[in-house]
């Protein structure tokens, strides 16, 4: 998937139901950039390590313990780890391999909706979910989804949403 909607459909989500958390700054707009962090494993030559809820949470912890010693609140971090682990799903949605439990098992999964409707006899072909399973191959990959109509579209709607609560709460 691609960067854009990484960032704006959790960004969105949040939004809509912690408006809260935007006021009185704007912080949580660039710790959406977390939500990028899992894609990073390209970089370093080994993708889907961090595509894997035990790695994830492995980095996570120490910044809960972090914020817990020196804010005495976990307000932050749960935000990062929401904008981190919500790359996971977003890439399954997308067909992309994730590796959920690396590194004790080496094999990751692909979610496909290859169902297709057929008009005008309005028939069903093909199964409406599949899982491919895949193993873990090291190498750099380039990243595919800079950025896609979808994310665009995710932007948008972000947009959107934030620029008519805002007009709701200044009249």
């Amino acid at each position: 998937m691609d960067i854009l909607t990484h960032i704006f459909i959790p960004l969105t989500i949040i939004y809509s139901l912690k408006k809260k958390l935007f006021n009185p700054h704007y912080t949580i707009i660039l710790l959406a950039l977390f939500s990028l962090l899992p894609d990073l494993d390209k970089a370093i030559g080994i993708p889907g390590t961090l595509h894997s809820i035990i790695t994830l949470t492995i980095l996570i912890t120490p910044l809960f313990i972090i914020e817990k010693t020196v804010r005495k609140s976990w307000t932050y971090t749960s935000i990062i780890a929401f904008f981190i682990f919500s790359h996971l799903p977003l890439d399954l949605l997308d067909a992309s391999p994730i590796f959920p439990l690396y590194p004790l098992i080496n094999t990751g999964l692909i979610v496909e909706f290859p169902l297709k409707i057929s008009f005008p006899s309005f028939s069903f072909i093909g199964p409406p979910i599949q899982i491919t399973y895949t193993r873990l191959e090291t190498g750099f990959n380039t990243y595919n989804g800079v950025i896609s109509g979808f994310g665009i579209a995710s932007m948008l709607l972000f947009t959107s949403i934030f620029l008519i609560k805002k007009r709701e709460t200044t009249q």
